[in-house]
């Protein structure tokens, strides 16, 4: 089934989309990566390196809703279910909720543990003060919400898998670039 232009996201959505995806991927990575490390200079870097990650993305996600406001996603194919469209409608709204929830807490944890935040080197604001409370109460924030993320990337790929592979009815081809 061929998809037409007017059926697909923009080359700016297609390359937002792909661009946040694998950089979430890659925070995953670095975050289970770095938890278990000692401490010292290479638990540091990871960190350093995954809170530097997940500000870039905050910053994506903001590019991408902007984006979205000025560009209307392609409308739905009249054959897909209502539930269906509802689901993807909900989930994308979800996504965009971690998108900002996920860095917001994660820079607040930081913020509250007493060791500056910076974006590749760059140090950022401190918004809070040493406190080990705010700190954990942040960290579990973001913890959950990680995982929330996890299972509803899961949702994404299977649902994005099932039109690909099985129903083979566009909605996939809409966000692949080529």
């Amino acid at each position: 089934m061929a998809t037409d232009q007017k059926d697909r996201y923009t080359r700016v959505a297609m390359a937002l989309h792909w661009l946040i995806a694998i950089l979430i991927f890659a925070l995953f990575a670095i975050g289970w990566y770095m938890v278990d490390l000692p401490r010292g200079p290479d638990r540091s870097a990871n960190f350093a390196l995954h809170k530097s990650v997940g500000l870039t993305v905050f910053l994506l996600a903001a590019v991408r809703i902007g984006w979205r406001f000025f560009h209307r996603p392609p409308p739905h194919d009249s054959l897909v279910p209502a539930w269906r469209v509802t689901a993807a409608r909900s989930t994308h709204l979800l996504f965009y909720v971690l998108l900002f929830l996920q860095p917001a807490s994660g820079y607040l944890s930081s913020s509250f543990s007493g060791y500056e935040t910076k974006v590749f080197g760059v140090p950022l604001p401190q918004w809070g003060w040493l406190d080990a409370p705010l700190n954990e109460l942040f960290t579990e924030i973001h913890v959950m919400s990680s995982v929330l993320f996890v299972v509803f990337i899961g949702i994404h790929i299977c649902g994005a898998l099932s039109h690909g592979l099985s129903r083979n009815d566009g909605v996939l081809r809409r966000i692949i670039p080529w």
